[in-house]
């Protein structure tokens, strides 16, 4: 969604204005900036700087979405979740706009995170979330997982035949958070949405989930087994066996990598 600069700038303005500083001490007061710096923010000529806008928007008592999109805050986090979700109830939405307001959440990752706990747990699985997968490396035995009717990549799965357990990492530009896959492996009315167009073979095997962590970006393993009485998959402390000497390397490495990469491009 593009941003006016001017009217973030005046919206920078309201806000000096209203705590009664000139130019000069909203800047010292903001991060010991100059007068000309806010007085480009106010003429709509820049942006200030992420952690700048943090700061601005915390004084204010507003979100960084409202300073940078005003009245349209609503449509940036709409927009964040039809990203996410796709097409959801009208109901579930205003929902999940009402609550994100009432934590006052101003921060870019946070938004996401709290999105992402809402679409794992709150919206219910259509036909857009059934998955799909493809053979793409048969002598490794690695399948791309595909949903949007087989348009849009969200992971890799590796079976380990000689063990029968399923590896699963987040493929690049994923959609489809793995709080969200966990929520579907869960539960007996969402787990057909993934498993339904899987081999036979695969159905009920032992799964590792290899995750990066939203809140701490550390590399998290989930090993979940299929439980015959809830129909579904969930973790008990046994499972942990299944993370002894077993994992598949090129997925550890993934996430490691993808940690790495968050910590060095964290906007990005």
């Amino acid at each position: 969604m593009e941003v006016d600069k001017k009217e973030v700038g005046q919206r920078i303005r309201t806000i000096r204005n209203s705590l009664n500083l000139s130019m000069e001490k909203f800047g010292q007061l903001i991060g010991d900036l100059p007068r000309s710096t806010v007085n480009n923010w106010e003429r709509g000529i820049n942006l200030p700087k992420k952690e700048t806008r943090e700061r601005i928007a915390d004084v204010g008592h507003i979100t960084e979405e409202y300073l940078l999109y005003g009245d349209d805050e609503n449509q940036y986090i709409l927009n964040l979740l039809k990203k996410k979700a796709g097409a959801t109830n009208p109901a579930i939405e205003q929902l999940i706009i009402e609550e994100i307001k009432k934590e006052q959440i101003a921060d870019d990752n946070q938004l996401n995170r709290v999105i992402d706990f809402f679409v794992a747990n709150l919206i219910p699985p259509s036909e857009q979330d059934s998955f799909t997968f493809q053979l793409i490396d048969e002598e490794k035995k690695i399948y791309l997982g595909f949903t949007h009717f087989g348009k849009q990549a969200q992971l890799y799965l590796h079976h380990d035949a000689e063990i029968n357990i399923l590896h699963i990492v987040s493929s690049t530009f994923s959609t489809f958070s793995m709080d969200r896959l966990l929520a579907f492996l869960a539960n007996e009315e969402s787990l057909p949405y993934f498993t339904k167009e899987l081999n036979t073979e695969f159905l009920e095997q032992p799964i590792v989930l290899y995750i990066v962590s939203s809140e701490s970006n550390d590399a998290k393993l989930y090993p979940l087994t299929y439980d015959k009485s809830s129909k579904a998959y969930g973790f008990k402390e046994s499972n942990l066996e299944l993370l002894d000497g077993q994992l598949y390397l090129p997925f550890a490495k993934e996430v490691e990598k993808n940690c790495l990469l968050n910590k060095e491009y964290p906007e990005k």
